[in-house]
This record gives C-alpha cells, sequence and structure tokens, in this order.
C-alpha cells in the first residue's frame, strides 16, 4: 500500500492530483466524487499506457487491476493520499518475478502521490515550462465537470439560438 498525507485542502486535491499526473505523463481518465454521510472522498483513476503495457504482456490477470485507482479523503486537518501497489497484484498472483515489472508503475504512483502532497502553489508553478501568467486562471485551474456544451445537437445549434424570445430583443435604431 502507498500512502501519503497532503496540505491540500479536499477541495483543492482534484486539481493538483490531476496537474501531478499531467507531469508524469500520466492521465487521470475518471474522478469519482463519493459522499458517506458527513464524509467526502474521492477516487482518481490514472492511466499510464505504456506502463500498463508491459504488465499486461507480463500476466494477463492485471486486467483485473488495472486502470490505477488514488483514494484521497479528508483526515486530521489534511487530505490522506492511498493507492495499492501493482505489486500487491502480483503477490496476489503468486508470481514475486512481476515486481521488476510492476516497480516503475509503483514508482509513478509514489511520485505523483509525493507531487500531490505539497500545497497547491508550489505544484502549480513547478511545473516543467510553466511560468506566471497575467490572467487570473490558467487551463490547469478549470473544472470543466459542469460546463455546458458548445453545441446542443447534432445540426450545430448553438444554446444562445435557443434562448430568447424568438424576436429581436433589442428594437432600435
Amino acid at each position: 500500500m502507498l500512502q501519503t498525507r497532503s496540505a491540500v485542502r479536499l477541495e483543492d486535491i482534484e486539481t493538483v492530483v490531476k496537474a501531478a499526473a499531467q507531469r508524469h505523463n500520466c492521465s487521470v481518465l475518471v474522478v469519482s466524487h463519493l459522499a458517506a454521510g458527513a464524509r467526502d472522498a474521492f477516487v482518481f483513476t490514472v492511466c499510464h499506457s505504456k506502463l500498463y503495457t508491459a504488465l499486461l504482456t507480463a500476466d494477463i490477470r492485471f486486467t483485473g487491476y488495472l486502470p490505477c485507482r488514488i483514494a484521497a479523503w479528508p483526515e486530521d486537518g489534511g487530505v490522506t493520499l492511498m493507492s495499492v501497489t501493482p505489486s500487491e497484484y502480483g503477490r496476489l498472483f503468486g508470481r514475486a518475478d512481476l515486481e521488476s515489472v510492476a516497480a516503475p508503475l509503483e514508482e509513478l504512483l509514489r511520485h505523483i502521490m509525493e507531487d500531490a502532497g505539497r500545497p497547491l502553489v508550489a505544484t502549480a508553478h513547478s511545473r516543467p515550462g510553466a511560468s506566471d501568467s497575467m490572467w487570473a486562471a490558467t487551463e490547469d485551474m478549470v473544472n470543466m465537470r459542469l460546463a455546458l456544451p458548445q453545441r446542443i445537437d447534432c445540426r450545430g445549434t448553438k444554446l444562445e439560438d435557443e434562448g430568447g424570445t424568438g424576436k429581436h430583443d433589442a428594437p432600435g435604431g
């Protein structure tokens, strides 16, 4: 098991984990928000297809455990991040020889979780090639989860075309 603590608030952990994964050439495929009463948690499904290919070539049974997941939940004023290591999957298969194949993916998960453990300001500016922006928000900070799509049908109708009264709203000269 990999486990680390983050000083980042739970509200910001999604941005931080996505940025950390991107820095390590990894994709966050799905972000699942789980609520159990008063407790919230997030599960990040991460993918690194090149490392997954090596695992699947070594043993096809890895398909039951990939893609990897990182769980995040609030605890003691911070956020705890946890993931099951790929080498533990190899132990479940009874194949100790898979540890060398699983080691790069385990290292990748460790780095993503350690990067996500750093404060948000440090991780946002530590990206390769990152520079301060004169704009308030950057592309990394935008959450498109609840955004409206540009078009609403297959004919290209815009949402703005569908709204209004059906007449010119501001007649005048």
